[in-house]
């Protein structure tokens, strides 16, 4: 007897496995969100439509500067604003708490609908793989709409999976309720590819499953009717709000065009961009995509229908998904957060699988020695690259730190030689284990350590509060073609509102008034810097640079 139904894989009640896989994500994922400021170029944007929400009150349209930013809906950033509110008032401290609840959240669902295909082992696999790979790990730690995405997007394919399952024509509708629910809160979240990727996924499965009367059962004009239930109260607003003109932009521009070549939005990419990108974003997991790959397509001849029946849905997830966002235009691996979930759940019954046998593919075997060894490698090199950055950004390093450094430093190594060693014995589920505490440690190492470390390169913060010491509640400060960073990040830390200004000739129109101006631009290579000091009317008052080409620059007419 194969598949899920095997006493050895339940290998205990599901109950305990989901307490484990609790206890062992919560603190990754607790663990460094509030040990830095805001980085780009994301988290400035998101974090001031969410201030702002919570102090205007209208949960329709996200501003941002005070401006409509209607890319996405606005589910995350309320999530945002209300945590603010919660916490007495918006700070860099409390700001990323909505990612990590949305990331733990899709774990715990993604573990539901593994055990429920194949088993609480399987189950318990998945969410630590989905949950320590580095996209999904980054994202959990990370102020972005995209972590909400996932997590519904993991709950509507489980609803899906639990109606398809279920015998019960009233339970069976109950679950597609909650799925089309599901789907319409991915929507809230970041718009209409909320509902594409699992409706392409669910209907690839259908197909290939041969079992199309599954259309009829779904009652697919309920999730019409959800939808237009949940989503029309905020088209109204939108309406309401800015006519047409809001509709235009979120619809057209916003998401029609990013799928047209040269369409709205930057992040243009090439159609192959995530052959190469997504493992790399699935690391370190995508070291094994070969022998999953491999796994799946000759595997499932051995195995039970059930078991069959959940790769099928799994690789009918991740490929449909891929396929579609591969043919937009704008692509980044951030994007690809909904279709990690079902990859994890194809490595975790490939994982699985070879717990019970002691064989290997010659070319398997050098991609598990691979896997091994670079968390033995990232050990080796913690210690050198902490003092080599503590030598380059002049940081002056406690002796407990380094001891934090060596101790985890000397985990990792200490974890990926046991498990090599375990490789060579064939003892499997020991490699597994240590090599996983490697990956672990590895990832804690970068949360407290490396995480603070980079902040003193790219916080946004310093430069902020010289804004806020130099420039009077009352002055005139302005932004000149300020991006989205320069746009979030000032009136998030200083509670000022620029004036924006994109071309040359209107701020000299303002200069000409002959009162103090202050201006402040983010640049890159100094351009803008060069472009306002050619008018012979600016002086710089402070500048912070950001690496070797980019800068925070105010600048000022009078000293």
């Amino acid at each position: 007897m194969n598949g899920p139904d095997r006493p050895d894989r339940l290998n205990g009640p599901i109950v305990h496995s989901l307490v484990l896989l609790v206890v062992i994500i919560l603190p990754l994922f607790a663990i460094g969100l509030s040990n830095h400021g805001l980085w780009t170029a994301d988290e400035p944007r998101v974090a001031e439509i969410g201030r702002e929400m919570a102090i205007s009150g209208d949960w329709a349209v996200p501003t941002l500067n005070r401006k409509p930013f209607l890319e996405e809906p606005p589910l995350y950033y309320a999530s945002l604003a209300v945590i603010f509110k919660l916490f007495g008032g918006a700070s860099d401290k409390v700001a990323r708490i909505p990612s990590a609840l949305f990331a733990f959240g899709g774990v715990v669902a993604l573990f539901f609908l593994a055990s429920m295909l194949f088993g609480p082992r399987v189950g318990f696999l998945s969410g630590f793989i989905l949950a320590t790979c580095g996209e999904y790990f980054r994202v959990a730690h990370w102020l972005v709409v995209d972590s909400a995405l996932a997590c519904f997007v993991i709950t509507a394919m489980a609803l899906f999976m639990a109606g398809y399952r279920s015998d019960r024509p009233v339970k069976k509708l109950l679950f597609y309720i909650l799925c089309y629910i599901s789907c319409t809160l991915a929507f809230y979240s970041k718009g209409f590819i909320g509902i594409a990727i699992p409706g392409l996924g669910v209907l690839a499965f259908i197909i290939f499953d041969r079992n199309l009367k599954e259309l009829l059962r779904m009652q697919l004009w309920l999730g019409a009717l959800v939808f237009v239930l949940m989503a029309l109260p905020w088209f109204m607003a939108l309406w309401y709000q800015g006519g047409a003109e809001h509709l235009k932009v979120y619809v057209i521009y916003n998401h029609l065009q990013r799928f047209l070549p040269g369409g709205a939005s930057g992040h243009h990419q090439p159609l192959y961009y995530y052959l190469t990108e997504f493992p790399i974003g699935f690391l370190p997991w995508g070291l094994l995509l070969v022998p999953v790959l491999y796994f799946c397509v000759v595997r499932p001849r051995k195995e039970s229908a059930g078991y069959q029946k959940g790769l099928l849905f799994a690789g009918c997830w991740f490929l449909t998904g891929f396929v579609f966002l591969s043919f937009a235009s704008t692509k980044r691996v951030l994007y690809l957060m909904p279709i990690f979930a079902p990859i994890a759940m194809l490595t975790a019954s490939y994982i699985d699988a070879t717990l019970e046998s002691r064989t290997f593919h010659r070319v398997e075997k050098v991609f598990l020695w691979i896997f091994g060894c670079v968390p033995l490698l990232i050990g080796f090199m913690c210690i050198p690259l902490y003092l080599y950055a503590g030598r380059l950004y002049a940081i002056d390093s406690s002796w407990r730190l380094l001891a934090a450094v060596i101790a985890v430093s000397v985990l990792a190594v200490l974890f990926s030689l046991l498990s090599l060693r375990f490789l060579a014995t064939r003892q499997v589920a020991r490699f597994w284990i240590y090599s996983s505490a490697a990956i672990y440690a590895i990832l804690i190492f970068a949360l407290v350590i490396v995480v603070p470390l980079v902040d003193r390169y790219k916080s946004l913060v310093p430069f902020c509060q010289q804004v806020k010491s130099v420039v009077a509640t009352d002055a005139a400060l302005y932004a000149y073609q300020p991006d989205e960073t320069l746009r979030g990040a000032l009136p998030f830390y200083t509670g000022y509102h620029p004036k924006e200004i994109e071309d040359l000739q209107a701020l000299e129109d303002v200069l000409a008034g002959g009162s103090q101006v202050f201006v402040t631009i983010r640049d890159s290579h100094q351009r803008l810097e060069k472009e306002l000091l050619s008018t012979g009317r600016l002086m710089v008052l402070r500048r912070q640079d950001m690496g070797t080409d980019r800068s925070l620059v105010l600048l000022t007419n009078k000293p």
